[in-house]
């Protein structure tokens, strides 16, 4: 259930950061570099255990550090992998034709999202039974 949770918590961010991106021209380069950094901090900070519920502020705030770490690593890993696909149902949506998976913030911020935020939903979820039995005080 972890697994799906951080899935669809990572993709809808990674969506509505990237279909951000792609409405601003976002392409590749710089942009795009930062553009993943954001989707990848802030899936970081709002998978696993919310920031509110976390022991301290430091635990959230290194989550989204290193997923700005992640965040442009997957997507350097993404734009060498997926650099020469093409797919024309962005055309719909308005964007150039030539274009490949890679500029194409709509679609790659979902799949990068989606993979960071399932990483840390299964890490930092933890279990209700775990979270039960220590909010419990000892007999």
């Amino acid at each position: 259930m972890r697994l799906v949770l951080g899935l669809l918590k990572g993709g809808v961010v990674g969506g509505a950061l990237g279909f951000a991106a792609f409405k601003l021209g976002v392409a590749g380069g710089a942009p795009a570099f930062v553009t993943y950094a954001i989707i990848g901090a802030l899936v970081g900070m709002i998978c696993g255990k919310p920031p509110w519920k976390q022991d301290t502020f430091w635990t959230s705030a290194l989550k989204g550090i290193f997923g700005l770490v992640v965040g442009t690593l997957l997507y350097w890993g993404g734009s060498k992998l997926l650099g020469g696909v093409h797919v024309p149902l962005p055309a719909g949506l308005g964007a150039q034709p030539d274009r490949s998976f890679a500029e194409l913030p709509i679609l790659l911020g979902p799949l990068v999202g989606a993979l960071w935020g399932a990483f840390v939903e299964v890490d930092d979820g933890g279990s209700a039974a775990a979270d039960k039995a220590k909010s419990k005080p000892a007999a």
